[in-house]
């Protein structure tokens, strides 16, 4: 989702170009990406904040199809491929926050809606992961409602795991570290898992990375905050590289290394035109370059949109 006006300082000005890596041109004027998931062959699928497509590019291509055309959706921000339903799941968006946010499975194959589920209690759906067979989806609150609802962590369980219909969607959490202090503005966005029995997500109005254990049951353990020497800068889409590392964007135009275990970070890119999320495959790691800061503040767009490859 886009960061909303005074959530974190706007860089307005064009990005310096990063030194290296390979570039993929998204199509149009009003694409500004918001997501990327990679499938397991190396295909990218991203996602469009403001046109609702989702296009992918093939192993080896630098040629955008259309997965989804922009009438199916308003907007498109997390998307996270599901290997063994053979879908992609997104969310589907309003950014002017007047429509239902929903949670949508399209067919790996064909691009055809399989599911579609609405977010309940007028809930946002920021961004996804997949973990345990369960679909988690972060909502980021509307920062526009008065007054501002909390963040939550939501969980689809559907009953066939190798189906994506007959699914349930219920609130999996609403720790209040969720929702920082401070006035609206978007809260919980990036969402990782590590394999084992730990969500991360990222707040990206406070710049805070939370952790939240998995119970044995299944249910929420209690959020808590993972200390670092100072807070991330819009800390927005989060991706696990191992149990103790994951890698982070900061919309103000970083590429980050974290470690959870040590508390510290490391800079492995700087330059990047407002990183939104990222992916990493056996071709590298992926940045979409979302421009959602200046989006939010008028500004116009630096075209043509990008997803750039930034490291091995």
């Amino acid at each position: 989702m886009a960061a909303a006006p005074g959530t974190v300082a706007a860089a307005g000005q064009p990005a310096t170009e990063v030194s290296a890596g390979q570039v993929l041109v998204l199509p149009g004027s009003q694409f500004y990406p918001e997501s990327i998931a990679a499938a397991p062959d190396g295909t990218l699928y991203v996602s469009s904040l403001i046109s609702g497509e989702i296009v992918r590019f093939r192993p080896g291509s630098e040629t955008a199809e259309i997965f989804v055309p922009e009438d199916v959706n308003i907007g498109v921000g997390g998307v996270a491929v599901d290997p063994e339903r053979r879908v992609l799941w997104a969310c589907s968006v309003d950014p002017s926050y007047q429509a239902a946010f929903m949670l949508r499975a399209f067919d790996l194959r064909t691009g055809a809606m399989k599911a579609s589920y609405t977010i309940p209690d007028e809930g946002l759906c920021a961004d996804l992961v997949l973990a345990r067979g369960d679909v988690y989806v972060t909502d980021a609150t509307d920062p526009t409602a008065v007054p501002q609802r909390p963040a939550r962590l939501w969980k689809l369980h559907t009953a066939n795991p190798w189906l994506a219909t007959g699914g349930t969607l219920s609130m999996w959490s609403a720790d209040p570290l969720f929702t920082g202090p401070g006035g609206p503005g978007l809260q919980i966005d990036g969402i990782a898992f590590d394999g084992l029995s730990t969500l991360y997500t990222s707040n990206v109005s406070t710049g805070q990375l939370l952790r939240v254990g998995i119970a044995r049951d299944g249910s929420a353990l209690p959020a808590a905050e993972i200390p670092f020497t100072e807070r991330f800068s819009g800390p927005d889409g989060i991706r696990m590289l191992n149990r103790n590392e994951l890698m982070m964007v900061e919309l103000t135009g970083r590429l980050l290394r974290v470690n959870v275990a040590t508390g510290t970070k490391t800079v492995v890119a700087e330059g990047l035109d407002e990183p939104t999320a990222l992916v990493r495959t056996w071709t590298g790691t992926w940045v979409t370059e979302g421009q959602v800061l200046s989006l939010a503040a008028g500004l116009p767009a630096r075209m043509p949109f990008k997803v750039r490859r930034v490291c091995g």
